[in-house]
């Protein structure tokens, strides 16, 4: 049987609320938020700090909680139910132009504009009208999909 993934993620603004700090490859053919898979024992937002700090030697200031996001993916042939805990964050390493994942240096973390965000394919799927929309209600964000 198929277990379910907890999983946390951050959406990381900049001081004057203008830019994302989102994972990608090098050539930004999509977009993401940075975070990972929840330990036992863990909060979410225990997550979000530990998995930045281990994947870029990033300090966060963790707020409050954004969204749920699930997704029932299939790909190759393998079905996959994420559900993930979404927080609001800061970080005051606003002045970096990227930083590279420690483990996976083809991925970096960048600041990117709302606008640069709607360029390119942005997980999870309707995070980018949650950020857009900036009002403190917490949403809850549900795709069922499969990838070919």
């Amino acid at each position: 049987m198929n277990v379910p993934l907890l999983r946390a993620e951050g959406i990381i603004v900049n001081e004057d609320k203008t830019e994302i700090l989102v994972q990608c490859d090098f050539d930004e053919s999509f977009y993401r938020l940075p975070g990972g898979s929840i330990e036992f024992g863990e909060t979410a937002g225990e997550a979000i700090k530990r998995e930045l700090i281990e994947e870029f030697d990033l300090a966060l200031n963790i707020g409050q909680l954004a969204c749920i996001s699930e997704s029932i993916i299939q790909y190759d042939g393998k079905r996959r139910h994420d559900c993930t805990l979404i927080h609001w964050c800061s970080s005051n390493n606003n002045a970096m132009n990227y930083l590279l994942h420690k483990e996976t240096p083809k991925i970096k973390l960048v600041w990117r504009t709302i606008s640069q965000l709607s360029e390119r394919q942005f997980y999870p799927e309707g995070i980018l009208d949650i950020i857009v929309s900036g009002n403190n209600f917490i949403k809850h964000i549900k795709r069922e999909k499969t990838y070919e």
